[in-house]
């Protein structure tokens, strides 16, 4: 077991986002005003991780943790306890182990968002405590005496004399607990896991599929495809892309990418000539984006743009363009941005030419 840190946030029931049912409070005077905190997706699972936030002024001393991390940016195997304040005490609300702790804000960026965080840990090494079974309290300095809980910092290295002797008593705590927790994020026989829902045919079941996640029941909706995958019928292609857009909601985004990947395998000629590759493609260059696969991205677009010129679709050229153009003007390749502007000039279209027209700047400040 490596350091342990206590971190004070908002109290909330899941910090997978706030919703009506799930509103943030007690977290300060910012929470308190725009009824918003950055630590709402605390105990989300983004890709198989989760990623902590706790606001703090300046940079977190790592270095209380561990004297030899003195010049170090990050510290590793660290267990983050994070409490919160219902209406009655402060109490720990969760917990991650084996965590990353940073000394400096650092950023998640996808297509929902960005999230700022201090500590990451995966999925499987977040434990989140169901609201109701919150009993562990954490003192605060000014009613248990200077020295002996936490101040007026949310941040605390528990590094006092009274500290380490709380510590013991916490862990000993938390052990018990897992047996009560869930981790937050999907177990791998979640994913796997087939609904037995008898005399249904693959389209039946991929209709139930769609309906299920219409309704947002992605996990549902992804094992009714895991189902219908396994009946020996088509549409082959459709079921897998239903399972990626499933695995993507969920934010699994690499298992996400095998399941485009295996649709491109098994697409039938009734569905290519309805164009499921191309949205595939499109699928998998977003993804691609996202998990910092610049050039596998770039590769799908190129495959989109010839097959939309190979249809004369002038939009979709330009559409497939602009996102090469933002992975270049991303990667600084000013040569391939020029390329990309010619061809755009080559197809004599005013389609997106404003947005083309933001990249013509680009290149001209770079000169």
């Amino acid at each position: 077991m490596g350091a342990v840190v206590f971190c004070n946030i908002a109290w909330m029931k899941n910090y997978q986002g706030i919703t009506d049912e799930d509103q943030p409070y007690n977290g300060g005077s910012f929470v308190k005003e725009n009824n918003d905190a950055m630590e709402q997706t605390n105990f989300l699972p983004i890709n198989g991780k989760c990623y902590g936030f706790v606001m703090h002024r300046g940079q977190l001393h790592i270095e209380r943790l561990d004297r030899t991390a003195i010049k170090t940016d990050v510290l590793d195997d660290v267990t983050v306890v994070w409490v919160a304040t219902d209406d009655k005490s402060r109490k720990i609300v969760g917990w991650y182990e084996n965590a990353e702790m940073y000394r400096d804000w650092q950023t998640y960026e996808d297509n929902k968002g960005y999230i700022e965080y201090n500590f990451c840990a995966k999925a499987e090494n977040a434990y989140l405590i169901p609201a109701g079974l919150r009993d562990f309290s954490i003192e605060s300095a000014s009613q248990a005496g200077k020295g002996r809980g936490m101040g007026q910092s949310n941040v605390w290295y528990a590094d006092s004399e009274f500290g380490q002797r709380l510590v013991p008593k916490v862990l000993k705590y938390l052990g018990e607990m897992k047996q009560h927790c869930r981790i937050v994020g999907f177990t791998l026989e979640e994913l796997k896991k087939s609904t037995q829902i008898p005399n249904k045919t693959s389209e039946e079941l991929l209709d139930m599929a769609y309906d299920a996640f219409d309704s947002g029941e992605y996990l549902k909706s992804l094992q009714i495809c895991n189902q219908a995958q396994s009946v020996e019928e088509s549409p082959y292609g459709k079921v897998r892309e239903c399972r990626g857009s499933n695995l993507e909601m969920m934010f699994c985004y690499d298992a996400a990418i095998e399941a485009y990947k295996d649709a491109l395998t098994k697409i039938t000629d009734e569905e290519y000539d309805a164009w499921l590759d191309v949205v595939v493609k499109g699928h998998l260059s977003r993804l691609y984006r996202l998990t910092g696969n610049n050039f596998l991205a770039r590769h799908m677009e190129e495959e989109i743009f010839i097959a939309n010129r190979e249809e004369k679709n002038n939009a979709g050229m330009v559409e497939a363009l602009l996102q090469m153009m933002d992975i270049a003007k991303e990667e600084d390749d000013l040569g391939s941005l020029e390329k990309l502007i010619a061809t755009f000039d080559d197809i004599g279209t005013k389609y997106c030419a404003d947005d083309v027209d933001y990249y013509r700047g680009v290149l001209k400040q770079k000169e």
